[in-house]
């Protein structure tokens, strides 16, 4: 009698640690995610800068003299995270490196590859320290700026030789022409002939 009791208060005693112990793993499950899930709450949303002053957003995006795309954006102070952008369409995730302007520390220009404006694209802010997303956004490039093409040099036009010079044409004689005039009566008045007056264009109209 006393043997059953013993082993019934073994299997008590091990379905109570089981209990015990899976308490435990579901607990520290807990404490795993919860951080997770207040560090995804904390991405912001990227978009294009407008008036209502929210960053971190882009400003606008262009190509550089090397052929590959510049994204200008404002972030909303120089204290937030160094990061890195990443452009992704349902092929390919492009990588961005990004840099503070000296002068103005909340401008931020990240150059990386071409992607062509029409398609929606995804947007990560992603941090140089733990790879965590700062802020994300899908939308499409509505803009792409062009660098002005090089001036093409004009080849100035090869100097000319001058003509050979020529023996002035002999002079041959000219021919005089002789009017006869008919003297007028004395009872008429020449009227003295003007030239007709200049014609001048209408003025210039202003607005």
């Amino acid at each position: 009698m006393n043997r059953k009791r013993l082993i019934a208060g073994l299997a008590s005693l091990a379905v109570l640690a089981l209990l015990v112990i899976a308490g435990l793993g579901f607990l520290l499950s807990r404490l795993k995610t919860e951080p997770r899930a207040q560090q995804r709450a904390l991405v912001s949303e990227l978009v294009y800068c407008s008036s209502n002053n929210f960053k971190p957003c882009i400003v606008s995006f262009s190509v550089d003299a090397d052929g590959g795309m510049l994204v200008n954006m404002l972030i909303p102070a120089a204290s937030y995270p160094y990061f890195y952008l990443t452009i992704s369409n349902a092929s390919t995730t492009n990588h961005y490196d990004c840099q503070q302007v000296e002068d103005f520390p909340t401008n931020i220009y990240c150059t990386g590859a071409v992607m062509y404006p029409g398609e929606a694209l995804q947007f990560n802010l992603v941090a140089l320290k733990d790879d965590a997303v700062l802020a994300e956004g899908k939308f499409a490039i509505i803009g792409l700026l062009l660098p002005n093409p090089p001036e093409e040099a004009t080849e100035a036009p090869a100097p000319t030789e001058p003509p050979a010079a020529t023996e002035p044409p002999t002079a041959s004689p000219t021919p005089f022409l002789i009017e006869i005039f008919t003297p007028l009566p004395n009872d008429v008045t020449a009227t003295p002939s003007y030239p007709n007056p200049t014609s001048y264009p209408n003025p210039t109209s202003y607005p």
